[in-house]
């Protein structure tokens, strides 16, 4: 099996959940993890299961013949991860998707770079991600969905055919998503809430079924 030498990009508790998915990931390739890079100065000289944190994504470029997996992923940032990646000057084609050996995914899927498919976790046909989102914990996303880029989905949510998800947007655990509909970019659905009509583009949405809330 091929080896290839991994750098994770987040040293925040998201990292408890993006190491697993790599050391059991549904690929050929070995990836040996040989470094974290963060911007948060607290992780100086720190180390994350003997593998060592660095400071400064603007230094990722040094590491040369390496992949990247891009583990910043939480409510807190969730309107900000677009600009890290930038920030990082390197091309999304170091960045693999991640799928964890649990996870189903069908035939004629399309996934473009840097998508985290956590464990129990299904993608069924048709459907297409583009770049740099990740589904949690036994997300089921239906046929012929379209995902655009840097989009989260919390555990449990569920996305109905032929709904189409825009960039960046935001959605908490236990989400169910109707057929059909359009989310707007930047949009934000709380936790538990049930959609069943089009999400305007940067709107939070909450409840059963959801509607538009003013929320921080």
């Amino acid at each position: 099996m091929k080896t290839e030498k991994l750098i994770i990009i987040g040293a925040g508790n998201s990292v408890d959940e993006i190491y697993p998915i790599v050391m059991n990931n549904k690929s050929n390739i070995n990836y040996k993890v040989v470094g974290i890079v963060d911007d948060d100065k607290k992780y100086f000289k720190k180390f994350y299961k003997g593998i060592p944190i660095y400071i400064g994504l603007e230094n990722v470029k040094k590491f040369k013949n390496t992949k990247f997996i891009f583990g910043i992923g939480s409510y807190n940032n969730k309107n900000t991860r677009e600009k890290i990646f930038k920030k990082m000057k390197i091309s999304k084609s170091h960045f693999p998707n991640f799928i964890h050996s649990s996870a189903v995914v069908e035939d004629n899927v399309k996934m473009g770079f840097g998508n985290i498919l956590y464990p129990f976790t299904t993608i069924c046909s048709g459907t297409k991600l583009e770049d740099f989102s990740m589904l949690t914990y036994s997300c089921i996303v239906a046929h012929n969905v379209k995902i655009k880029s840097f989009s989260l989905f919390g555990s449990r949510t569920s996305i109905l055919n032929n709904t189409n998800i825009g960039k960046n947007v935001f959605c908490g655990a236990s989400v169910l998503f109707a057929e059909n509909l359009k989310i707007g970019d930047s949009s934000t659905v709380i936790f538990g809430s049930t959609i069943m009509r089009n999400i305007p583009k940067g709107k939070t949405f909450f409840g059963n079924p959801g509607e538009i809330i003013n929320y921080g």
